[in-house]
């Protein structure tokens, strides 16, 4: 599994009481406990995005009498990575393959057989020596078979390697509090106080099951003008405040992720998952109120 080069973020060993009358903080053992649960659910999320990523491997088809080429250590420059990796947590794997013809003749056959349910996403030719092809395929969101096609002295030498994405835990103390029975929303342009328990209760659970911005991924991020923000204000019965998010008006993701607080302590930022619709836009067709950038 690879990462950007940042240090993963440290997961927080102290929970703080959320307001007057809630239980005690938990004890430290208790805390350890939940943090080793995590890191045990990311550890196994890990291992089977990997065994998914050799399973993906072996459908590569590679031409005809080609051989595996174990010997790596020649090959450098093109052939040291099969494209950009994905944005977020993934595990890779990758094998070698060598055939005696021609560059466009290896090209040409993989081509016309490119695993089923990938598409090419895209391709990039290196006119420098060694000649290379860089492809780029795609099965869903999160799964991508690259593949570098470089011609050596004497040989083509074809790097193919497969990368599935996994998504990191969310710590269950880093949910919206269990009191929460009203959510105030406000926009630069009105507000809205939701009451009705149906929608306070699917709003917190599309929120709850949003996942944590990857920790330890760097990329670098445009710079941005302030913007129309949508704040969550999660309230008590009573009206008193329990925890507040803010959402960008758009697809939250790590650029431009969802901040949120509990208690006033501030959380791990949150992103869409990106298999449906982003929260910003489930809670704009829920509540009627327009919190979307045009185009977004």
């Amino acid at each position: 599994m690879r990462r950007f080069l940042l240090p993963a973020t440290a997961l927080v060993l102290v929970v703080t009481a959320c307001g007057a009358g809630s239980k005690p903080a938990p004890r430290l053992a208790e805390v350890r406990a939940r943090v080793s649960s995590v890191q045990a659910l990311a550890a196994q999320r890990k291992r089977a995005a990997l065994s998914e990523a050799r399973r993906l491997l072996r459908e590569f088809v590679p031409p005809p009498a080609a051989q595996r080429d174990p010997a790596q250590r020649d090959h450098g420059g093109a052939l040291d990575s099969s494209g950009p990796d994905p944005v977020g947590e993934y595990a890779g794997t990758h094998r070698f393959w060598r055939v005696h013809e021609s560059l466009k003749a290896a090209v040409a056959f993989l081509r016309t057989h490119d695993p089923h349910g990938f598409r090419s996403m895209s391709a990039t030719y290196g006119s420098s020596r060694p000649h290379y092809l860089t492809r780029i395929l795609a099965r869903g969101r999160s799964r991508f078979l690259n593949e570098t096609i470089a011609q050596l002295p004497g040989r083509t030498v074809i790097r193919v390697e497969a990368k599935v994405g996994w998504i990191y835990p969310r710590s269950p103390r880093e949910k919206v509090p269990a009191q929460t029975s009203k959510i105030v929303v406000n926009t630069p342009a009105t507000s809205k106080t939701v009451t009705d328990p149906a929608q306070v209760a699917r709003i917190v659970r599309w929120f709850d099951a949003l996942p944590v911005s990857p920790p330890g991924i760097a990329i670098p991020c445009p710079l941005e003008t302030a913007q129309d923000d949508t704040t969550l204000s999660f309230r008590s019965a009573n009206g008193a405040w329990l925890a507040e998010a803010k959402l960008p008006p758009r697809t939250a993701w790590i650029c431009d992720a969802i901040a949120f607080r509990i208690a006033g302590k501030t959380e791990r930022p949150l992103v869409d998952g990106g298999s449906r619709e982003s929260f910003v836009r489930r809670l704009q067709g829920l509540l009627g109120l327009k919190l979307i950038e045009t185009n977004r």
